[in-house]
């Protein structure tokens, strides 16, 4: 019996069937592996870009906190209120800024403790700064304003440890974000070659979810690629460079974004793949390189300030750098304006310091206080050298209108009533004079000038008093010389009439009884009679050129309203004519050219040389002609001789010599005082007064006379007259 059994084939397709459920559960599964790793990677370049924002908007905002701290000091210093409204910017902008950090950081873990934090610290800062404002508008740099400078300080101190520390978080947190981001960057092309390997079968499909993807991916590149180049900051990575025993010697340029340019004047594609060493030779400056190979070797985060000189300029720099996987990342701050703003805050205060110091010193020098009052109040801010006018002690008593009322002078409590700043009248800028009686029980006179001005929008009452006790001193003294000086010029207008008039008629009238005696009785006297008789005369008749001398002395005033212009050349031929017989007499030589015009008393300036030429020709040297010289140049003051007060720029020097007897030089200061002769009477008669006057003439012209002598040679007299 044959049993026909039929064998049933395996269906072929259902292999292919099986292979291609399973290709498209495994390409399913895959694409869906793929997928979930692309959205990884987008979430990881999201986080990665959260990072950097975080990083940069960190920077802004304690970036505002510089800016507010200087522009609050300067805002304080120069009394400029558009820096008071930049100060206001910067506290929204800290707000704005604080917000978006929170938003940034919101599910981050860590940021929340620091971010309160500095929420507190940022409040805190912006009341401070708010009171050192108000308390710079009235006391610029007191105890108090010290005292906020320090709790700014302090704050802002705090503030910059949470800045570091946050950073720090921040970039540990991008640091894990960038590593997952490689990791996921490499997976997933990868499992892409492979599901297109192994799926070709649905390529078309997975094509097209591949390059959507792909776009993304790209997308996501770009983004954080213009994140990179647009920050504020220099960002570069650098990876190793190894020597044959495996020690780290340099690191070359990986990636550079445009900051180079901007700020180092160095193109981005031109550092890449090069040592740092030789694109940055600044480097090895300081040993900055050894430091960035130490911060690689041991995984420690470093920073530092650095100094470059770019384009002749030098630029401040704060770099931070930071250890990766395969090398270092290193993000530069150019912080040149933040730094050049706090030197130019410190600088400002020195300058402000010693200001204070000098205005200090100048109102103890000249006793000058002053104090401050607001608007319809009563309360007084004294500076300390008011409280030193009054004899006290600075800050001895709460200043007040009261309390300075009570040093007022009971006489003068009207006049100082009206001074009183907050009753003044608008425009009212009178000065007022009133006495107090000080602590000590001196009695001062007070002179006050108040004054209404506005100050940020704020009007204030300046009141300045200056004790001028001394001055007022000095005028009572001036007052009582005048009267002594008016009493002596009526004595020597007296003396004057008495020396014309009183004491000339005896004179006369005993030389008008020598004068009768010598026609009549002459004959009868003896030889000794006579020679009495000649020496009687003689002595009367010097005794009346004397008192003519001493009246001409006396009558040389000090009056300059007759002042005129004078050409010397016309006072010469004046003296030589009322000399001439003189001249002629003893064969004299008066030789003179180019004389100068100057300003003067016509009659005194000829009296001046008359006395000069009359002098030459009565000390003349018998062996020789007499010659009598006079020359003239104008030279500047500062190279006239001696000690005098030279008021005037430039002077006429004119010079009179003769080739007479002379005089020994050493007495050349004596020859102008008053009744002093250094020749003897015999043969040479006169009075000692003619080189007196000449010296009060030339002094009454603003000059100066000196002399010097030869003995046997001759004498040179030099008068110095002012243009």
């Amino acid at each position: 019996m044959h049993t026909n059994i039929q064998t049933r084939r395996p269906d072929s397709r259902l292999p292919d069937k099986l292979a291609l459920i399973l290709a498209i559960a495994l390409l399913v599964l895959i694409t869906a592996i793929l997928y979930r790793q692309i959205k990884t990677l987008e979430k990881s370049s999201e986080l990665v870009s959260n990072s950097i924002m975080v990083d940069k908007e960190i920077n802004r905002l304690f970036s505002q906190f510089d800016l507010m701290e200087s522009g609050e000091f300067r805002a304080g210093i120069l009394k400029d209120s558009s820096l008071d409204r930049s100060f206001a910017e910067r506290k929204l902008e800290n707000d704005k800024s604080l917000e978006n950090l929170k938003a940034l950081t919101q599910g981050m873990p860590g940021f929340h403790g620091y971010l309160t934090a500095i929420t507190l610290l940022k409040d805190s800062l912006h009341t401070n700064l708010s009171d050192l404002e108000n308390e710079l508008t009235f006391s610029p740099l007191g105890a108090t304003t010290k005292e906020y400078i320090q709790r700014s300080t302090l704050i802002l101190a705090k503030l910059r440890n949470l800045k570091f520390q946050l950073l720090a978080h921040n970039e540990n947190l991008l640091r894990q974000r960038m590593a997952k981001y490689k990791k996921h960057t490499f997976l997933t092309p990868m499992t892409s070659v492979l599901l297109a390997l192994f799926s070709m079968g649905v390529f078309g499909i997975a094509y097209l979810v591949l390059r959507r993807q792909k776009n993304k991916i790209q997308s996501s590149e770009t983004l954080l690629a213009n994140i990179v180049q647009s920050t504020d900051n220099i960002m570069n990575y650098y990876e190793p460079i190894f020597d044959p025993h495996g020690k780290v010697v340099d690191f070359k340029v990986i990636f550079a974004n445009v900051c180079n340019r901007d700020y180092l004047d160095l193109e981005p594609a031109e550092l890449t793949g090069k040592p740092v060493s030789e694109v940055f030779p600044f480097l090895l400056e300081n040993n900055e390189l050894g430091r960035m190979i130490a911060c690689y070797n041991e995984n420690e985060t470093i920073d530092f300030d650095r100094q470059v000189t770019v384009k002749g300029e030098m630029v401040w720099f704060h770099t931070f750098i930071r250890p990766m996987e395969d090398g270092v990342l290193e993000v530069v701050r150019n912080n040149t304006r933040e730094f050049n703003d706090k030197e130019n805050l410190l600088k400002l205060n020195e300058k402000l310091e010693i200001q204070n110091f000098i205005l200090t010193e100048a109102k103890r020098m000249a006793s000058i206080g002053s104090f401050i009052s607001l608007p319809k109040k009563e309360e007084l801010q004294f500076s300390d050298n008011l409280y030193r006018i009054l004899d006290c002690k600075p800050g001895e008593f709460e200043p007040s209108y009261q309390a300075l009322r009570n040093f007022i002078h009971p006489d003068d409590l009207d006049e100082f009533e009206g001074s009183v700043p907050f009753k003044m009248s608008k425009g009212d800028k009178r000065d007022y004079y009133f006495r107090i009686n000080s602590k000590k029980g001196k009695l001062k006179h007070l002179r006050s000038k108040n004054r209404k001005i506005k100050i940020s929008g704020k009007t204030l009452f300046i009141g300045i008093i200056q004790d001028i006790s001394d001055r007022i001193q000095a005028e009572n003294n001036l007052r009582l010389k005048n009267l002594e000086l008016n009493r002596s010029n009526i004595e020597l207008d007296s003396f004057n009439r008495v020396a014309s008039h009183d004491l000339q008629e005896p004179l006369r009238k005993i030389q008008m009884f020598l004068s009768r005696i010598d026609e009549s009785e002459k004959a009868k006297l003896s030889n000794k009679g006579r020679e009495y008789m000649d020496r009687t005369n003689r002595i009367a008749a010097r005794m009346q050129s004397l008192i003519k001398n001493l009246l001409a002395y006396a009558q040389i005033g000090s009056k300059h309203d007759d002042f005129a212009s004078v050409d010397l050349a016309e006072v010469l031929n004046k003296v030589q004519e009322d000399y001439s017989e003189q001249i002629r007499e003893a064969g004299a030589k008066l030789l003179y050219q180019n004389l100068p015009t100057v300003q003067g008393v016509f009659f005194q300036l000829e009296q001046l040389f008359g006395n000069l030429v009359s002098n030459a020709l009565k000390y003349r040297n018998p062996e020789n002609v007499p010659e009598i010289v006079l020359k003239a140049e104008k030279i500047p003051g500062r190279h006239i001789p001696g000690d005098f007060i030279k008021p005037a720029n430039y002077y006429y020097k004119i010079v009179v010599s003769d080739n007479g007897i002379g005089f020994d030089d050493r007495q050349s200061q004596m020859i102008f005082e008053l009744f002093q002769r250094l020749k003897p009477m015999d043969g040479h008669p006169g009075t000692g007064i003619g080189l007196a006057i000449c010296k009060k003439i030339v002094e009454n012209h603003h000059g100066f006379i000196q002399a010097t002598g030869n003995l046997g040679k001759g004498s040179t007299f030099i008068i110095y007259l002012p243009l």
